[in-house]
């Protein structure tokens, strides 16, 4: 059970990685080529959740270390603040809410730091409780 959540937890992560790259082509599809409205680039940011949550969960029943974990709760901070705080300050907070795009350069970065920290992370076997624990039995007993 481990190694599958583990090897999810990568899956998830490259998702949610290539998720934030096509919300910059679909925002440069609106603001640059002006061939398209928001509404797709809203749909898929909203669904990014869906990878991001699913690495919540992951990362748990994975038993992944606790670095791991902080970023992926930081990454989770950050994707929260940007996509459901920030993009509704535009009329109260417009400086505020500028920061949107900044802050995904952010979630790319520590996407991408997360999915990279993946890759040995599910090939390794998990150390048993009782070594993590040091109840490992010495060689005097």
């Amino acid at each position: 059970m481990i190694k599958i959540s583990r090897f999810a937890y990568l899956g998830f992560s490259w998702l949610f990685v290539i998720g934030v790259l096509a919300q910059v082509f679909l925002a440069g599809m609106v603001v640059v080529a002006r061939q398209m409205g928001w509404g797709d680039h809203i749909g898929l940011g909203h669904s990014l959740a869906g990878p991001l949550l699913l690495m919540l969960i992951t990362m748990y029943l994975g038993r992944l270390p606790g670095s791991t974990k902080r970023l992926t709760w930081l990454l989770f901070g950050v994707y929260v603040l940007q996509a459901d705080v920030l993009i509704f300050l535009r009329v109260q907070a417009p400086v505020l809410s500028a920061l949107h795009p900044v802050l995904a350069l952010l979630d790319f970065a520590i996407g991408y730091a997360l999915a990279r920290q993946a890759w040995p992370l599910a090939r390794q076997a998990p150390a048993p409780a009782s070594v993590k624990a040091g109840l490992e039995p010495s060689a005097d007993s």
